[in-house]
């Protein structure tokens, strides 16, 4: 089957999906092929287009419409609901799946894998929930919030050499999680965060907690004398946990004190070139990790973008690029005849992930090195 073809049967599929969802179907293209692999995703509710995204990664990645595949895929629709996960489960056991990739969200996560380690069924999951089950027969396959974090902090404290800092956050879940994340990594490298400032989800004024960043000093400086003698400040960078939206009012409030030389951290919402470029000229630079970035250099990834593009004519996102690595995991076990995924941190470390290079570890949790991409002068690239 050529490309051409190919490409035109992917998207039929991806049709198909949008007009006749049931409650589990499988591709059985090639029925005497040797694994079964569920994929249980969000095909309906408000995460029906996260699911589908996941699917097309993983089918492009398993081959499964190439002679020589050697999976079936039986596809499975959660609904981004517990209870259909759950019996999405039962299901996958009774037909036989040998292993089963899961997008997984906050209503899902811990009943369907809870569900799936008292089944003995191997799962692994794409999911950021803090609160799951891993090990034995559960992997973690997933950018997590501390995976961002590890990568972000080891960056800044070693290669920029950045010691000390401050941190502006929402008070919200994510806010809270992301300042306690940072505050660790920052004490394992040795760092110091000199203030943290916590502010109301939802404003967009943020004189207060900014004066209080910067002190009355600085605050109350004529711009003429700040001009004459820089601030100094006792940070090096201001984390701020939030959203594009969020972060721009934030810097550019920071610039209105005529501290415009500052260097902003921040996550992975941060990767839109929109945001990039409205800061620009109100900061020195920004920080952020990312799984996935198509400036990657990396042969496997080069080669991911390339096939993506050519199979769906769209580009790939990061959800359709973990799909695909866990693929290409899967076919990596394959090699050694058997998909042991109980063991899978035995055979998967240094991996060359579309994600960054993947390490699986023996309590089912994932380690990973991954991009830390600069925005700088409106610009974004991936940083030296």
């Amino acid at each position: 089957m050529n490309k051409f073809t190919l490409r035109h049967v992917l998207l039929c599929l991806i049709i198909f999906l949008n007009l006749f969802v049931s409650f589990s179907f499988a591709f059985e293209f090639w029925r005497f092929s040797r694994y079964r692999i569920g994929c249980l995703v969000p095909l309906s509710g408000d995460d029906e287009r996260l699911g589908k995204e996941a699917l097309k990664g993983l089918l492009l990645s398993l081959e499964i419409l190439e002679r020589h595949s050697s999976f079936t895929i039986s596809v499975y629709d959660s609904g981004g609901k517990a209870r259909q996960a759950v019996q999405a489960v039962e299901k996958m056991v009774e037909d036989g799946c040998d292993v089963a990739v899961a997008l997984l969200g906050k209503k899902t996560a811990r009943p369907t894998l809870v569900e799936a380690q008292q089944r003995r069924l191997p799962v692994i999951a794409m999911t950021a929930e803090p609160d799951i089950p891993t090990g034995g027969y559960i992997y973690r396959d997933f950018v997590s919030p501390e995976i961002q974090m590890e990568n972000l902090v080891g960056f800044i404290t070693t290669k920029l050499g950045f010691s000390s800092f401050a941190v502006l956050y929402p008070e919200n879940e994510y806010g809270y999680l992301y300042l306690s994340l940072f505050e660790d990594k920052v004490k394992k490298y040795g760092g110091k965060i000199i203030t943290a400032i916590s502010y109301p989800a939802g404003i967009s004024d943020f004189g207060t907690q900014i004066k209080k960043i910067l002190g009355e000093e600085i605050v109350e400086a004529k711009p003429e004398e700040i001009l004459t003698n820089s601030p100094s400040l006792p940070f090096e960078a201001v984390f701020i946990p939030d959203d594009v939206l969020t972060s721009t009012f934030i810097i550019s409030q920071f610039a209105y004190y005529n501290v415009d030389n500052l260097v902003f951290l921040g996550t992975a919402l941060w990767y839109d070139k929109k945001f990039i470029h409205k800061i620009r000229g109100y900061c020195k630079a920004v920080y952020f990790p990312t799984g996935f970035t198509s400036q990657a250099s990396q042969p496997w990834v080069k080669e991911f973008l390339s096939d993506f593009q050519g199979h769906y004519s769209t580009p790939p996102n990061y959800l359709t690029a973990q799909a695909y690595e866990i693929g290409r995991v899967l076919i990596y076990l394959k090699k050694f005849n058997k998909l042991d995924i109980q063991n899978m941190h035995e055979y998967i470390q240094n991996f060359p992930g579309i994600t960054g290079v993947t390490s699986f570890l023996p309590n089912g949790e994932v380690t990973k090195k991954i991009y830390i991409m600069k925005g700088e002068n409106g610009a974004i690239s991936i940083a030296p």
